[in-house]
């Protein structure tokens, strides 16, 4: 993946045409091959909700590059936009504060157009009182550990305004990375079903998990999706710290193999989410829903259910989508038994064990080239989204949708939802379960709306939102 205006501004022309229609029917066990210059759209729309515009002026000449959006769910509209650069940014529902809530670029490793920086936020789930939240990225300067290395970090809100947060850093665990500048991952999120938190890490960089191998390493954290308690002090196992400990069911406690580890087998999986839960139900709550980048011939949505025992392995680097990465334009070597087209969950592969094939995929020959992994929708507002999986492309820029989703098998399908355009970064979900689209290309935030805009993101909010979700109205806030 390659988080750069120069290719994403290469594969705009991709994203020009948008052909209507209905969406078209696709085969349930195969990749799709469908065009990045065509779309037959599904009814989606998308509002600019934080223009390029409202951001203050900042000495990076290309602006401020919109990585990611996090709603604290501290009963008032404040929301933070994380910046690439190092910055985090609070958006108080009508504009971006003038001081930034968190400032640490003088620790961010950032390249342009690259692949480095700020790459996470994550609040903690009693946010509203304790003020801990945490943050990835690839360190640099004041950094712990060597330049390039993963840092993860806790942080804290100010004790005297919310609107600030203490740039005094506790670190959770720093993971080695200075072989290749790509490849970092990553995300952060807390399970709302085991309310651990999870970390998703690439595999070092380079080719064909080429500085490894780590992917099919369960002695390495590279690779691979980690499950840790940042709430215990008993230390972890593949890296030094007493800032966490590990949680008592992760699958390599007692056996040989990295303890925080709960997934591997992944290339560079740079976005994931949790699945809140359908309302009333609680359907699909604590699924794992994750987007894996890959290399040369496929992008794929991995699927781990939460009733699912762990660890699922992914396949990287025996597997690409649903073939041996031995195939096409990869060429990895090594592959796996099975270079047949069909995608089986799982597939009983003689050379690995048991592997498991994404539940979604996109031919890279369509010019899909950095998969977004993004939500299942369980919002009010937008009542044709319900129950689906929405996601995106880097380079693409198409905003796709799964059919409603009742029990996750190879036979998922999705089509095309919106043609947009390139430079998608990262997802977003709100306390009441809607969605944003973070495009760090053009620096703005969008809401995902039925088409009348999406009232309910800005200031004030519409209480009957709130009473609906079963949450107290935010109060004591003043407009500025």
């Amino acid at each position: 993946m390659q988080l750069s205006p120069r290719r994403i501004a290469a594969g705009s022309a991709l994203a020009a045409a948008i052909v209507l229609g209905s969406p078209a029917a696709h085969a349930n066990d195969v990749c799709y091959t469908d065009s990045c210059s065509s779309c037959s759209p599904g009814g989606g729309h998308r509002s600019t909700l934080i223009p390029a515009t409202a951001f203050p002026a900042v000495p990076e000449a290309e602006g401020v590059i919109t990585i990611a959006f996090v709603d604290p769910n501290d009963g008032t509209p404040r929301r933070f936009v994380v910046s690439q650069q190092g910055r985090i940014y609070v958006w108080n529902g009508l504009k971006i504060l003038p001081t930034p809530f968190l400032d640490i670029a003088s620790r961010v490793l950032y390249t342009a157009g690259g692949e480095r920086g700020l790459l996470a936020m994550a609040v903690a789930p009693d946010y509203a009182t304790s003020g801990r939240f945490f943050l990835y990225y690839t360190g640099g300067g004041a950094a712990p550990g060597n330049d390039g290395d993963i840092v993860v970090q806790r942080y804290q809100r100010s004790a005297t305004d919310p609107d600030l947060a203490d740039p005094t850093p506790t670190t959770v665990l720093t993971i080695p990375h200075t072989s290749a500048s790509n490849h970092n991952g990553g995300w952060l999120a807390f399970s709302p079903k085991d309310g651990y938190l999870y970390i998703s890490t690439g595999d070092g960089g380079g080719g064909c998990d080429s500085t490894g191998p780590h992917g099919q390493s369960v002695s390495t954290l590279l690779g691979k999706v980690l499950r840790i308690d940042v709430n215990a002090t008993s230390g972890g196992d593949c890296a030094t710290s007493t800032h966490y400990g590990i949680p008592a069911g992760n699958p390599f406690v007692g056996v040989s193999g990295c303890d925080e580890i709960w997934d591997y087998g992944v290339r560079n999986p740079f976005r994931f989410s949790f699945d809140r839960g359908a309302a009333g139900t609680g359907t699909g709550k604590g699924d794992l829903w994750l987007g894996d980048v890959g290399q040369g011939n496929f992008e794929e949505v991995n699927y781990h259910a939460a009733s699912r025992a762990a660890p699922l392995n992914f396949g990287w680097v025996l597997r690409e989508g649903c073939r041996g990465s031995n195939t096409g334009t990869s060429m990895c070597g090594g592959g796996s038994s099975d270079d047949t087209e069909s995608c089986q969950y799982p597939l009983d592969d003689a050379l690995a064990g048991s592997l498991y094939d994404p539940v979604l995929c996109h031919s890279a020959g369509a010019g899909w080239h950095s998969v977004m992994g993004g939500y299942r929708y369980r919002g009010a507002h937008v009542p044709d989204l319900a129950a689906r999986y929405l996601y995106s492309d880097n380079n693409c820029g198409q905003l796709w949708a799964s059919t409603a989703i009742s029990g996750v098998t190879a036979g998922t399908t999705a089509s095309c939802w919106l043609q947009g355009s390139p430079g998608v970064y990262a997802f977003a979900e709100d306390q009441l379960g809607e969605l944003y689209v973070v495009t760090g290309y053009h620096h703005t935030v969008d809401c995902i709306t039925a088409g009348n805009g999406c009232p309910w993101a800005g200031f004030p909010f519409y209480q009957e939102d709130f009473e609906s979700a079963g949450l107290t109205r935010w109060s004591g806030h003043t407009p500025p």
